[in-house]
């Protein structure tokens, strides 16, 4: 919870991409599934994921 904090109150670049490390082997299990490139379901999982985190 921390680093969502730090992300969502400073904008800190690290602590998002500790979260982006931290969901990335879900995110590319997952990427399987969606019927479009794995590289472009990727980057749509990591701006919705970075969408949720910034709402506050």
């Amino acid at each position: 919870m921390k680093l969502v904090e730090l992300a969502q109150t400073k904008s800190d670049v690290e602590a998002m991409n500790a979260i982006f490390q931290y969901f990335d082997p879900d995110i590319k299990r997952l990427s399987k599934f969606i019927r479009m490139p794995k590289e472009d379901a990727i980057q749509t999982m990591k701006t919705e994921l970075l969408e949720f985190i910034m709402k506050k």
